[in-house]
């Protein structure tokens, strides 16, 4: 999709800046920028790193853990 967006002379120094700095296009700046900007104010369920996540692999099982947790806690009566 093609629009115009009109920038202020210094916003659009800047990016003509970082464009020639990272050998981009300032359309794919412009478009990068503008993703992020959606995708932070875009209501999701899980952010998309959720879905990246690796499991640690030579962490202890969750039930040892607990076990240990349930042996160590001492039992305290309140009365209200």
């Amino acid at each position: 999709m093609n629009f115009n967006v009109y920038l202020n002379k210094e916003t659009g120094k800047r990016v003509t800046q970082i464009a020639k700095t990272l050998h981009r296009s300032r359309n794919s700046i412009v478009n990068e920028a503008l993703e992020e900007w959606l995708d932070k104010r875009t209501k999701t369920k899980w952010p998309k790193n959720f879905f990246d996540f690796s499991p640690i692999v030579d962490a202890p099982d969750f039930k040892s853990l607990r076990s240990d947790l349930k042996d160590n806690i001492s039992c305290v009566e309140t009365t209200i």
